[in-house]
């Protein structure tokens, strides 16, 4: 995580003009790593929540979903003095029928970027009259995807999508969500970005526990971390030419 950071935050100062960015994390991470949350905030970056642990938030009821964000609000304050405004869920695992955890994030949180909105869907022709995006003083930022490949692909602008697909192909997604009126998101993992597998998990972890599930996640593991890394860096300057970074998430509270 140390490395993580120091590689992201060189690339900051030598690229964005040092202009902060937002860093979602988990309580866990709080928790066992509060010195470097405390010194990634005190570099002038926001810290927004990720959830307590990295759970598919879907699968849990409401009063799991509040305990959870409770813990990781008061984790995190605890490590950096400051409570977060924003909440990214876990894998975006908030569907549009799990609406009651939308309405507890707004009870919560200032802004949310949880939410994957395709536009071109008939199902959303009327998103901007629905939850979440019309909750009374709460802004959701949703992720924005572009149909690719005969519409086949439904395509973000970060993490896996944006190591595996071309340059162009991202600066298109990234038009696309503005030219509909949402900001580009660009979302990266630490592992997304570092090129020495540090984040690979050895196999006799996943052996503790032998079924089909986690032998799929061992080798999922090349995907995550072992495909593509080395261009993340090349997009983000080749981005920087066509889009000028705004900062932190909470600035969108301001327009």
């Amino acid at each position: 995580m140390e490395k993580s950071y120091s590689v992201i935050q060189g690339f900051i100062e030598k690229n964005l003009n040092n202009k902060k960015v937002t860093f979602f994390t988990t309580g866990t991470v709080a928790r066992s790593a509060p010195d470097l949350l405390k010194r990634i905030h005190d570099d002038g970056h926001e810290i927004a929540s990720h959830y307590n642990f990295h759970d598919l938030m879907f699968t849990q009821d409401i009063q799991t979903i509040e305990s959870n964000i409770l813990e990781a609000k008061n984790s995190i304050f605890k490590a950096v003095g400051e409570e977060p405004v924003g909440f990214r869920a876990p894998v975006f695992s908030i569907p549009k029928h799990r609406l009651d955890i939308f309405e507890l994030l707004s009870k919560h949180f200032s802004y949310d970027s949880s939410y994957v909105l395709k536009l071109s869907e008939d199902e959303y022709q009327n998103y901007q009259e629905e939850v979440p995006f019309n909750i009374d003083n709460f802004l959701e930022v949703p992720v924005i995807t572009k149909k690719y490949f005969h519409n086949k692909l439904q395509m973000k602008s970060g993490g896996t999508f944006f190591r595996f697909f071309t340059k162009k192909m991202i600066k298109d997604a990234m038009l696309y969500s503005h030219d509909n009126g949402y900001p580009p998101l660009i979302y990266l993992h630490p592992y997304d970005y570092l090129q020495d597998r540090e984040f690979w998990v050895d196999s006799k972890y996943f052996l503790k526990n032998i079924n089909l599930k986690n032998s799929i996640k061992y080798f999922r593991q090349i995907q995550w971390i072992g495909i593509g890394n080395k261009s993340v860096f090349p997009k983000l300057e080749y981005l920087l030419e066509h889009f000028e970074h705004q900062g932190p998430m909470k600035m969108l509270l301001d327009k």
